[in-house]
């Protein structure tokens, strides 16, 4: 072998351990850095940001808008990570929940013409190891790709011992509850399960915090503990993590661990408007009327000591996905009888097909007067203007401008619109209370089909046939 050679060969061998540590790299990476590389284009450290918008890594607060953001820069250049992540964030808000992308852009990731993804895992990229195990439990990939639990669970193992935090917590499940066939090795380790949530929590990672809190408040792997539950679900709720926002919402608003805080309960919420909004609007309107019991009945305002399990943005187990899609969220009270991770398909592919909501920008011009015509094409539009100033997204909240809002999309169709003047008149948020209007409202919510109407419709009946 001449010199030339010699040398060659060690230059290549060092550019292939590089490569194949570049997931490492950003793991073991600051923010500061992460941002650099971005910043000079690198599109893997760009995919990589947008996972850690997506997670809450690197003392991120999760974003799916800044992840989106991310994930479309490094797949405008055509990187498999890049087209990874927006598989992924196909299954939130803003960009999903859409099945169809899932698949387009997992296949797309997994079938890259120069197989990049797969060499990467197999020279041990923690990265492309974690973003293969999450394709290997996915149920959209069928029938190109068929889900393979035991092959995901190696992979996952690779990418945890490198430290990759997210894939600490999908192994971590896999011990805890153990849902899948003993025979595929992955066999029921509480202690591990823990460990290794209690490892990525360190990290301060959003979803080991939330299944710290759901191990404590159901004594798995730990002695059930209401306390500890909350604090771990208030530090997934704080960085940003939809379904401990919620979960600590019910928490105060039932007195689980402690006196009741309704101001607390509405304020986590309206916290988790961005991510789960139908379910974060029925909160809202609960604990609002555990506020003002006198717009209800004495039966209505009983109040359920269990907090309600959500849903989490952990992909089910591939073996289980069919089952757990048919299947209501189990609650507190029956988990200990439940075989089933909680799974992010229930809540985000099983809402209305094609249905999609529109997100503006805090300083969009959409806010000017011109855009209030509505019609059948820009009702959604003109009702998300109305949201903004109910809520006070980003602009102080007006109600009178609310209501004009809510008014011009309720005049040209829509049905939601209706539903949001029923309870500004059901409580008096910018108008005169008025039940009547409020009846009035709902019934037409109803009558478009939309379900929390019916259910504000048929209490409110109750209280004003009395």
């Amino acid at each position: 072998m001449n010199r030339n050679t010699f040398y060659f060969l060690v230059i290549f061998l060092l550019n292939q351990v590089l490569i194949g540590n570049e997931g490492a790299q950003w793991i073991a990476s600051g923010l500061d850095e992460i941002n650099e590389a971005v910043a000079s284009g690198d599109d893997y450290a760009k995919a990589f940001l947008s996972l850690a918008y997506l997670h809450g890594e690197k003392g991120l607060e999760i974003s799916m808008a800044r992840a989106l953001q991310f994930a479309q820069e490094s797949t405008s250049e055509n990187h498999w990570l890049g087209e990874f992540a927006m598989g992924f964030l196909a299954r939130f808000p803003p960009y999903g929940p859409d099945q169809d992308k899932v698949r387009h852009h997992y296949l797309k990731s997994f079938r890259d013409p120069d197989g990049k993804m797969v060499k990467a895992a197999a020279r041990g990229d923690p990265i492309a190891a974690y973003a293969l195990a999450e394709i290997f439990t996915s149920d959209e990939v069928r029938p190109t790709l068929v889900p393979d639990l035991h092959l995901a669970s190696e992979y996952y193992t690779v990418s945890s011992d490198a430290g990759y935090a997210p894939a600490s917590v999908q192994i971590a499940l896999m011990r805890l509850h153990a849902v899948v066939d003993s025979g595929m090795g992955i066999k029921k380790d509480l202690k591990q399960g823990i460990e290794l949530l209690e490892k990525a929590a360190q990290s301060k990672l959003p979803a080991a915090h939330h299944y710290l809190g759901r191990s404590y408040f159901e004594g798995i792997g730990v002695e059930s503990d209401n306390e500890m539950a909350l604090v771990h679900f208030r530090a997934a709720a704080d960085r940003g993590f939809a379904t401990s926002q919620l979960t600590v919402a019910d928490f105060y608003a039932h007195g689980v661990s402690g006196p009741q805080k309704l101001d607390l309960a509405i304020r986590y919420a309206k916290l988790a408007l961005s991510q789960e909004e139908e379910k974060a609007l029925a909160k809202i309107a609960e604990y609002e009327e555990m506020m003002n019991p006198s717009m209800f009945s004495q039966e209505d305002q009983s109040i359920s000591k269990n907090v309600s399990v959500e849903q989490s943005m952990v992909p089910p187990l591939p073996t289980q996905i069919e089952e757990v899609r048919n299947t209501p969220v189990p609650s507190i009270d029956n988990i200990e009888n439940s075989n089933r991770l909680p799974s992010v398909y229930f809540s985000r592919t099983s809402e209305k097909e094609g249905e999609q909501r529109s997100r503006t920008n805090e300083n969009s011009i959409l806010h000017d007067q011109s855009h209030a015509q509505a019609t059948n094409s820009d009702s959604a539009q003109i009702r998300n203007l109305a949201k903004e100033s109910y809520w006070g997204r980003g602009i102080p909240v007006d109600y009178e401008k609310a209501r004009s809002f809510f008014m011009q999309a309720s005049e040209a169709g829509d049905a939601e619109s209706a539903r949001y003047l029923g309870m500004m008149f059901m409580q008096g948020k910018g108008v005169t209370k008025n039940p009547e209007q409020a009846l009035y409202w709902f019934s037409l919510a109803a009558e478009r089909g939309d379900s929390m109407a019916r259910s504000n419709l048929g209490r409110l009946k109750a209280v004003l046939e009395k």
